[in-house]
């Protein structure tokens, strides 16, 4: 069975998932996930707002230079934005994904609030139990 896994990301990346040109969501730690594992993304300011799934293709460990030198045109980011994340960093994460689909209806932070108050988006990733989130927000989505 597969999990699901909530990340923030900035609009503009998003934009770049969902037009095709950014399959691998570049992180400095890895999620405990695995292929076919679900990914719901969380569109940062100023949208606030869960916006897009994907599937989990796999998850890629490597340095940094490795990782610019195989995969830099899945990366939707240029050199000089991925030098600067990865600055200090001797590790480098990508999440390859496939099938990223924008929600019919996007679930904006404010309601998500309305069912859990102390809900807060994460800063790297947060772990969702697939029953209790279907549960809880399927009225916002139907």
């Amino acid at each position: 069975m597969s999990d699901l896994i909530l990340i923030s990301v900035k609009e503009k990346y998003v934009k770049e998932m969902l037009f095709g040109r950014k399959t691998i969501e570049l992180r400095k730690s890895a999620p405990k996930a695995s292929a076919g594992d679900t990914l719901i993304i969380y569109t940062t300011q100023p949208k606030k707002a869960i916006t897009a799934i994907a599937i989990v293709k796999q998850i890629i460990k490597c340095e940094p230079e490795q990782m610019w030198q195989k995969y830099h045109e899945k990366l939707g980011i240029d050199k000089i934005g991925f030098d600067e994340y990865y600055k200090n960093h001797k590790k480098a994460i990508g999440i390859e994904m496939s099938e990223v689909i924008a929600l019919n209806e996007e679930i904006l932070l404010s309601a998500i609030k309305l069912i859990h108050p102390e809900f807060t988006p994460p800063q790297t990733f947060k772990y969702l139990n697939k029953f209790t989130a279907l549960r809880d927000f399927k009225h916002l989505i139907t």
